[in-house]
């Protein structure tokens, strides 16, 4: 007993443990060294991260909070074309309107469209707007809306993430946090949404005029006429005319501050088609000779480095069976082959010849009948000890049951059968019960005999009384 209480703590302790960085992603080549004090990036094909820097450590996020200010937005708006959108009055205060703080020009009292409201907070990553639509989600309470976004982070998993802002001016001291890995979570989320994809890839975007506006109208009326002015996207990477532009940066949003450093939260997408989600926190805020951010250049030499090194490749055909059960009770066959449920992909190197480990979790046997595509049992692959992950084993084909055979089957279960165990033991204890008895009785028999010869002799032997002596 005290062995398997051992047993179990030891389960317990192992089960507990969280799964060390070392585990997940690659580890970069010596010549690539880069500025963040926090990245993560993970391949979107197949959940898999492909690398990750102390991706768990909370830290100011700054502007990166607009991540999910967004997400409320989409997801709680309907029709964000058409839903209006007050910035009011009583929210430009403190730091709002510092003239430091990153704007898109939407004036006190102003009615912007939901839809403007979201370019506005993604590309030039508007305060005054982050501020707008959390007071329109939450019914005019903000910590309304901070709690609202708290939850939502929650369900989606994040763990070391509290939101005390709309807009990221809030730093850590404040309760304003987040780290690498739950900012990845959060932008994956948004990304979901066809129209964050399309307004975090927008480069230039022109707000349209609006009834009580008191932008001047006639600025550019040749290159849009319905337009107030434009905004510009703060993502140097899509920008073809900078030093950092890549082609396969899609989006999705840059946040700095003093305290914060440099931030950017990524999406890429390569020439293979395969989409990635990086997240760089905490690089130098003053940029390099080239003045460009030092987050666009650890994105870049990271993104530069994953797309020349790795690449996703399926590791299961799903028309191609793998392994193969014992089947019960078919006169069909004997055999049942197995095939995967999905092609698991994963990401690899391109120069690996490393080869996968399969871990199989199947039945001894499987019992007639059985159809197409019925869950039998998973496999599990790993690489060099990494799970690359598991995928649901299903039958290649329909097997009939024989009756004849599940008959006997049936009946030789029955012979062997716990039922037919415990009756054959109670009649072999009754029997030798029985014997038992029977023995001592006849003994008892026996000895009351001898009793009874002994009483009959001692009897005669009363009814001759000693001679006298003469």
């Amino acid at each position: 007993m005290k062995k398997f209480c051992c047993m179990v703590l030891l389960v317990l302790c192992v089960v507990g443990l969280p799964v060390s960085a070392a585990a997940q992603g690659y580890d970069l080549p010596a010549e690539i060294s880069v500025t963040a004090a926090e990245a993560y990036f993970i391949n979107l094909d197949t959940g898999l991260v492909v690398y990750e820097k102390d991706a768990d450590t909370p830290r100011s996020i700054a502007s990166l909070t607009k991540l999910m200010t967004s997400l409320l937005l989409m997801e709680n708006v309907q029709d964000l074309e058409n839903t209006m959108i007050t910035a009011e009055r009583n929210l430009y205060v403190g730091s709002i309107i510092d003239p430091s703080s990153s704007n898109a020009d939407i004036r006190p009292g102003e009615s912007v469209s939901a839809l403007n409201m979201l370019y506005a907070m993604m590309l030039p990553s508007a305060n005054e707007a982050a501020e707008a639509v959390g007071y329109y989600l939450s019914g005019g309470n903000l910590q309304n809306f901070y709690a609202m976004m708290n939850q939502r982070a929650k369900e989606l998993g994040c763990t070391n993430t509290n939101f005390a802002s709309t807009n990221g001016l809030v730093d850590q001291e404040g309760g304003n946090w987040s780290t690498a890995h739950d900012v990845a979570l959060i932008a994956q989320e948004c990304w979901k949404h066809e129209i964050f994809r399309t307004v975090c890839g927008t480069q230039l975007y022109w707000m349209p005029m609006t009834d009580n506006s008191a932008h001047n109208y006639a600025q550019f009326p040749e290159q849009n006429p319905n337009a107030a002015y434009y905004i510009q996207s703060t993502n140097r990477m899509m920008s073809p005319n900078s030093g950092v532009y890549r082609s396969y940066i899609r989006g999705i949003k840059t946040g700095s501050t003093f305290s914060a450093g440099r931030n950017f939260a990524s999406a890429a997408v390569n020439e293979r088609g395969e989409t990635f989600i990086g997240v760089v926190l905490g690089c130098p805020y003053d940029p390099p000779e080239d003045g460009y951010a030092y987050s666009f250049h650890d994105t870049a030499a990271i993104y530069d480095w994953i797309f020349s090194s790795f690449s996703v490749r399926p590791t299961l055909d799903t028309t191609t069976p793998i392994t193969e059960v014992r089947v019960e009770w078919s006169s069909e066959s004997d055999r049942l082959q197995l095939v995967p449920a999905s092609d698991l992909k994963t990401i690899l190197p391109n120069d690996s010849d490393d080869a996968l480990t399969t871990t199989f979790d199947v039945p001894e046997q499987v019992y007639a009948p059985v159809k197409a595509g019925d869950r039998i049992g998973s496999v599990t692959l790993t690489l060099e000890g990494r799970e690359i992950g598991t995928v649901d084993l299903l039958a290649a084909r329909d097997i009939e049951r024989n009756t004849f055979l599940f008959l006997v089957g049936k009946t030789g279960e029955f012979l062997t059968g716990t039922y037919v165990k415990v009756v054959i033991v109670l009649t072999v204890v009754f029997f030798v019960g029985y014997a038992l008895i029977a023995v001592r009785m006849e003994r008892a028999r026996k000895a009351q005999l001898r009793r009874q010869k002994r009483r009959a002799k001692d009897e005669r032997f009363d009814d001759f009384p000693p001679q006298q002596q003469k």
